[in-house]
């Protein structure tokens, strides 16, 4: 079984806006897809520590903060996904176009119209948009 592990990031903006990325690569049905950044976690290492190198590796920005919220089974077959909750250091991306076709922030309306995995819209209509 696979691991990844994801991390939601928001920028407390008037509304709250998320960061979504898009890969490049072929998901099948679900290719040009958005959900938060993330990655596969590598033998010997830890899902923080995989976190913070996706992140860095995919839009060259750090982790500063990180809570887990859940893990869940994916949507991929035989993945494990562990998803949290990131404050990063600065919102000056720089990112690596040989992995994503798209990054930005996007509110919780430009969402729903917008094609999320369905996993990430599971989690964000469980934690993230039913939050109080």
């Amino acid at each position: 079984m696979t691991h990844v592990v994801v991390g939601i990031i928001i920028k407390n903006t008037k509304p709250e806006s998320y960061l979504l990325v898009s890969s490049i690569k072929d998901f099948g049905k679900y290719t040009g897809y958005y959900y938060p950044v993330g990655g596969h976690v590598d033998e010997g290492e830890g899902e923080l520590g995989a976190l913070k190198r996706e992140t860095k590796e995919e839009l060259n920005v750090n982790i500063i903060k990180a809570k887990k919220i859940v893990d869940t089974d994916s949507d991929i077959k035989n993945q494990k996904t562990s998803w949290y909750l990131c404050e990063i250091d600065s919102y000056n991306f720089n990112i690596d176009s040989r992995e994503l076709k798209d990054v930005g922030f996007f509110t919780k309306e430009e969402m729903g119209k917008m094609n999320i995995w369905p996993a990430t819209k599971k989690i964000f209509k469980k934690y993230i948009f039913n939050k109080n």
